[in-house]
Formats: structure tokens, C-alpha cells, sequence
């Protein structure tokens, strides 16, 4: 692919639609040509646990744009495939224009899934794993604008890596699930982040969430008070590995 965006979000607390900060790339001719971030009054104010891990607190966005007025600022990012090293900014997203009403329309592509199928051999498909692995300069994690950058330079990388001849062009979804479950226990521990984005896409897949209920329900009764205990954390390792046993 010669022309696309790179996009990543910050969200400032544990709902999907309370994005405080956005970052893109753009990329044509497979050069990065422009590159940007803005920081975004979220919906639903600012919970400590996220304000720790990138740094945005009130102070910073109180007098920001919300997301509906930033958007004609930078609605020229919809006018190319959207690249973003997780599904949880194309959730962010939707949980944006289901919020304001926007009924934004855009192609969206998942360089996880795509660096599982390049490099399956990695011991995982993080970010930082992808800049290290293809020796991508350093960059500063859960900076919206550099957390683009680099899933752009990544997503260039892995299009320069050959297909696997024998990858199956149809993966169900319990493989996915099971896929995601082997990214999160990749470094031996559940945090907070990851036990959301696994419960926002068991809603978005209810039918693998039945399958695996007790995971389900614990996971929401661990996240009910917006906190993740150590405890909670590593009952739900154990549940976890449970899974990739099964």
C-alpha cells in the first residue's frame, strides 16, 4: 500500500469514547509526509490509571476541542486507509461517532494481524517488539503522535516482508480470541489496559464471550471499580492460560 494514515489514541479513562489525544502519519509513496497530534477534551473526564500511563491529565485538555469540534480539523484523514497497531483505535473510534453522531466511514486495517501473519515467529506483536525487532529508532510509548509514527514505519517494514505461502486466508474467531490472549500473556502478566481491550472486544463478540463466561463475567466484575488489583490480575493469568489450554 502506497498511500495511508497511521492513527493512534490516548484514552483518558476506561470507556472507549473518552479519547484525550490523537496522533497520525500519513504516508504517500511510502515516505512519511505528515505527521500530527492534538490533544482532545474527553468524554468522561480523566481517571487517574490512564493519566499515569501517557501523562495527560485536566490541566492539559480542559480547554481542548471535543472530539466533534476537532474533526473538521483533521476529517482529511478519512479520505485514506486507516493503519493502527491494535483494534482498540478502530473501537475508539466507533465509540466516537456512535457518541456524537457522526457516522464516520473509513477502511481500517490492523497491523497486529498483519505482523502475526509476516513474522509468526516473534514472541510477540507488540509496538516495541515491531521497532526493536526491524531496529526502528526508539520512541516514546503512549505519545499519540509518536505511537503513529512508528506504527507506520512498522507497517512499511512489514509489507516489505514475504507472505506466508501456507497462511489460512480465514481465521475464526475463536483463533483470533485465542490470538489475543497469547499477545496479552506474551510477558507473563495481565494489566489493566489489556483486561479492557479483551472485555471490549468479548462485547463486541458475545458469541466467544458465552463460550467463555467465567472469563467474561470475572473480567467485568474486576474492572467494575476501574481498577485492577494484583490479585484480580493474576486470577485472570490463570484464566487466561486456562484458555490456551482448552
Amino acid at each position: 500500500m502506497r498511500t495511508f494514515i497511521a492513527i493512534d489514541f490516548e484514552t483518558a479513562n476506561p470507556k472507549r469514547v473518552s479519547a484525550c489525544a490523537i496522533g497520525y502519519a500519513l504516508v504517500c509513496d511510502n515516505e512519511i509526509t505528515e505527521t500530527n497530534g492534538y490533544l482532545i477534551k474527553p468524554v468522561g473526564g480523566h481517571a487517574p490509571f490512564q493519566s499515569k500511563i501517557h501523562g495527560i491529565k485536566e490541566e492539559h485538555t480542559f480547554d481542548k476541542p471535543d472530539f466533534r469540534t476537532l474533526l473538521p480539523e483533521i476529517q482529511h484523514i478519512f479520505n485514506y486507509p486507516l493503519v493502527a497497531h491494535s483494534l482498540f483505535d478502530n473501537q475508539v473510534l466507533n465509540a466516537l461517532s456512535d457518541h456524537f453522531g457522526l457516522s464516520l466511514s473509513y477502511e481500517y486495517i490492523d497491523s497486529v494481524s498483519l505482523a502475526k501473519e509476516r513474522l509468526p515467529n516473534l514472541k510477540n506483536h507488540k509496538l516495541k517488539t515491531l521497532v526493536k525487532h526491524f531496529d526502528l529508532p526508539k520512541f516514546k510509548h503512549h505519545d499519540a503522535a509518536e505511537d503513529a509514527i512508528s506504527c507506520a514505519k512498522v507497517f512499511l517494514k512489514l509489507g516489505e516482508c514475504p507472505a506466508e505461502t501456507n497462511q489460512v486466508q480465514s481465521i475464526d474467531d475463536v483463533s483470533v480470541f485465542k490470538g489475543i490472549v497469547m499477545g496479552i500473556l506474551a510477558d507473563d502478566e495481565v494489566n489493566y489496559k489489556e483486561a479492557y481491550q479483551l472485555l471490549y472486544w468479548l462485547e463486541d463478540h458475545l458469541h466467544i464471550a458465552e463460550q467463555y463466561r467465567k472469563l467474561y463475567s470475572k473480567t467485568k466484575l474486576f474492572l467494575v471499580d476501574d481498577y485492577l488489583s494484583k490479585i484480580e490480575a493474576r486470577d485472570m493469568k490463570l484464566m487466561l492460560e486456562d484458555v490456551l489450554e482448552s
